[in-house]
């Protein structure tokens, strides 16, 4: 966030000595403010603020100033109030644009400013602090490369900061996923996959090796130019992950974990690089720290399932299960995991139970069992259970390639838009269907096209521009 700013005052040229004493003692207060801001002594500095626009109500600078502590004090409907008044009285005022969209984010109806960041910047083109926080804003929508070219802007302008790298990184290492998927699922996928696979934290990922190689480059100079940066070698160990590179996967988030040893995330995703690599005593005491750390994190506590189910402790898995689904009862992936828990103990109607929910909540639940055995036989001969008929059919194709290629692609594209990583055009590209279609589609799982969500706002409110022009 920008420095506080002494601004100008107007001067009153006019026979009225008063008026231009009342002006400079503005400035004088205002300056006062900065100086007590400074220092962190917030009240002081309000009271200074406070005198500043008493005696210059249209001091556009100082209402910026005031709305800078009371941000800092997590006030954020005073600074929200004190921004706009700085708006009212200067329109061109750069900085309170980009610092009004920064409140309303964290007070979380960002969706009322979405315009503020590139308002900012064609009011103040330098002002690089708006390109990094437009470019978060795409990040979070889904538009990879729109933020990649802010953060391309960012970096050029000061080519020194670690943030703007990280974050590029993360773009980048988007990007990869978004657009391998987007390329496998052109053409039919059938049962095997065309391109190569890591098992990565969420799932199964397909990745696009040149982003990911980019997305490593730029956490390494984020590291290079901050090496304490914890969360910079966390992302390096993810991108390392989904390379397959296991090793220096643990290299990295053990580095992350010494830096800040409360990263719950980090001892999470080692967790899961041991897990990759049939090491589940090591995953396991590394889920465990992870739920000691964040007792209310439902992944952890499905990665920690999923390990005791490998042990062949199921009643320990299908309590994490129980678990997660108490903290998050549409999570569907863990309906999957323990309607297979269940199989294992021969809870037919419970199992069944679990995977149409599973599947009603937008899982490819036939794709995924074929990912982990293969086949119902291969199953059978690892657990020793014989599958009852009925739910043997719910896990392998009944149907065409072409179906079940359909059901994969719905699946994820709804998953990547209820995650907000993809807009609902794109999603309905996924499929191959019309957005209009999808939109229908949307209902039957649960999802509405009129949640007051950022990304579906931002959608609506560029289509209303749009057929005004």
């Amino acid at each position: 966030m920008q420095e506080l700013i002494q601004g100008a005052v107007d001067t009153y040229y006019n026979s009225d000595f008063a008026e231009v004493k009342r002006e400079g003692n503005a400035a004088r207060h205002n300056t006062q403010g900065i100086a007590y801001s400074k220092n962190g002594e917030h009240a002081r500095a309000l009271a200074a603020f406070n005198k500043a626009v008493k005696l210059d109500p249209n001091f556009a600078e100082a209402y910026y100033n005031r709305g800078r502590v009371y941000d800092s004090k997590d006030d954020y409907e005073k600074a929200i109030e004190d921004y706009c008044t700085a708006i009212k009285h200067n329109p061109n005022f750069a900085e309170a644009y980009n610092n009004r969209r920064n409140t309303y984010k964290k007070k979380g109806t960002a969706y009322k400013t979405f315009g503020d960041y590139s308002t900012a910047i064609k009011l103040a083109p330098q002002l690089t602090e708006a390109y990094y926080n437009r470019g978060t804003d795409a990040l979070k929508e889904g538009a990879y490369n729109d933020a990649i070219r802010d953060y391309d802007t960012a970096i050029e302008r000061q080519p020194k900061f670690p943030q703007f790298y990280n974050a590029r990184g993360v773009a980048y290492e988007k990007d990869s996923e978004i657009l391998a998927v987007l390329s496998l699922y052109k053409v039919a996928v059938g049962l095997e996959a065309r391109v190569p696979k890591v098992r990565i934290f969420y799932g199964e990922g397909y990745y696009s090796e040149a982003e990911l190689c980019a997305a490593i480059k730029d956490y390494s100079t984020a590291i290079d130019l901050k090496p304490d940066y914890a969360e910079a070698y966390f992302n390096l160990g993810r991108a390392h992950f989904k390379k397959g590179e296991n090793d220096s996967a643990i290299k990295d988030y053990s580095t992350a974990i010494d830096l800040k040893p409360d990263y719950a995330e980090a001892y999470l995703n080692l967790g899961v690089t041991y897990d990759s690599r049939n090491k589940f005593d090591a995953a396991l005491e590394n889920y465990n720290i992870t739920i000691s750390l964040a007792s209310n994190l439902p992944i952890a506590y499905s990665h920690r399932g999923a390990a005791y189910l490998r042990k062949g402790k199921v009643k320990s898995a299908i309590e994490d299960y129980n678990t997660v689904l108490s903290l998050d009862t549409d999570y569907a992936e863990v309906h999957y995991k323990r309607g297979i828990a269940w199989l294992y103990v021969r809870e037919w109607e419970k199992a069944k139970t679990d995977l149409i929910a599973a599947k009603d909540r937008g899982m490819a639940i036939m794709q995924a069992f074929h990912d982990n055995y293969r086949n119902v036989v291969t199953f059978e001969q690892k657990t020793g259970v014989h599958l009852p008929e009925d739910i043997a059919g719910l896990l392998i194709p009944q149907r065409g390639l072409a179906e079940l290629e359909k059901e994969t692609r719905l699946a994820l594209a709804l998953k990547y838009y209820k995650n907000g990583a993809i807009s609902t055009g794109l999603a309905a590209q996924l499929v191959g269907i019309s957005r209009e279609a999808f939109w229908y589609l949307m209902g039957d799982y649960g999802l509405s096209l009129f949640e007051p969500t950022e990304s579906l706002l931002a959608e609506l409110e560029n289509a209303s521009k749009a057929n005004y022009q």
